[in-house]
């Protein structure tokens, strides 16, 4: 997973859709853990859901792959 505007990147977990759906260039958001559980890691965000959004055109994230 690339997120907008990072240049690294990230690996994690989606869920809210069949896996076989997910592909590249798929919208998602952060689903956070509860605040009281957060420390000073990725680990504050539980995983991501798809947002439905159109996906991210193919040159914003090609020389990542």
């Amino acid at each position: 997973m690339l997120v907008d505007g990072a240049d690294i990147p990230m690996q994690h977990l989606i869920l809210g859709c069949p896996a076989e759906e997910v592909r590249m260039g798929m919208r998602v958001a952060a689903v956070w853990r509860p605040r009281e559980q957060w420390g000073t890691t990725p680990q504050n965000i539980d995983h991501f859901r798809p947002t439905g959004e159109p996906d991210a055109p193919f040159e914003s994230y090609a020389q990542h792959l």
